[in-house]
């Protein structure tokens, strides 16, 4: 009698409930496989890209199985909930509790998988960084070297210096350290110097501002990556294990 007079709405709640679980599960499944196409794993920003994505979305399946659990839940309050001695294979549950495991490990394993991904892009970065900071060196010399080279000939010439003075809009201090340089060619070489040694700590601040905010972005990015994946994997775990050590503890 307990089932007998129940109201159509909370039983068609239930199913709806179970429903949308469903359908929530199965929306983060076909997404995360679509996340490995194109697959390439050689590539360490793909590999960043999917673990990423993959555990950023890892909550939407625990939200599914909560919202089947809550239907399940209350067919049982309401009586309308078929007896089930055990959880075995046909039965939909199971599915759920092996999923929960496999989820579980799946998001154990992309821990490690994620870390080293972000190290990986991390020490890729501080490579490409060295490498653009010796051709920005490289050029920096070419310049200042074309620069030394020019004015040193201008110098030497009065009626193109005179030319250079008169197109160009120069300051007194322009117009100062000209003549110094003219009358002390010396003076030139330790101003280039002074300009080189100058654009070389600037060049070298840059590059160490570069490859410390790509370290710290690594490190963020383990660290949050990582505890939320930790914190999936334990949810699942704890919803696959709790699953069937309670099927088994009924059979008893």
């Amino acid at each position: 009698m307990k089932g007998s007079n129940i109201s159509p709405v909370p039983a068609l709640a239930a199913k709806f409930l179970k429903l949308s679980g469903i359908i929530m599960v199965l929306f983060a499944i076909i997404n995360s496989m679509l996340l490995l196409f194109p697959f390439n794993l050689g590539d360490i920003e793909w590999r960043l890209n999917f673990t990423t994505q993959i555990i950023e979305r890892g909550i939407l399946p625990i939200l599914g199985i909560a919202l089947m659990f809550c239907g399940y839940g209350f067919e049982e309050i309401l009586g309308i909930a078929p007896p089930q001695a055990k959880v075995s294979w046909s039965n939909l549950k199971f599915w759920i509790y092996l999923l929960s495991f496999f989820c579980g490990i799946m998001f154990l394993l992309l821990i490690p998988l994620h870390i080293s991904t972000a190290v990986a892009q991390s020490n890729q970065n501080v490579e490409k960084l060295n490498e653009d900071a010796v051709i920005a060196q490289k050029q920096l010399e070419e310049r200042l070297g074309q620069r030394e080279s020019s004015l040193a000939s201008l110098l030497k010439n009065n009626q193109k210096l005179e030319e250079y003075i008169s197109q160009e809009q120069l300051s007194k201090e322009q117009l100062a350290e000209l003549e110094k340089f003219k009358n002390n060619p010396d003076a030139l070489k330790v101003r280039t110097e002074e300009i080189r040694t100058q654009l070389t700590k600037q060049l070298e601040q840059n590059k160490q501002k570069a490859q410390q905010s790509s370290q710290l972005t690594a490190v963020k990015s383990s660290v949050r990556i990582g505890l939320t994946s930790l914190l999936l994997a334990s949810c699942y775990l704890t919803i696959g294990w709790s699953g069937f050590k309670g099927s088994k503890s009924k059979v008893r």
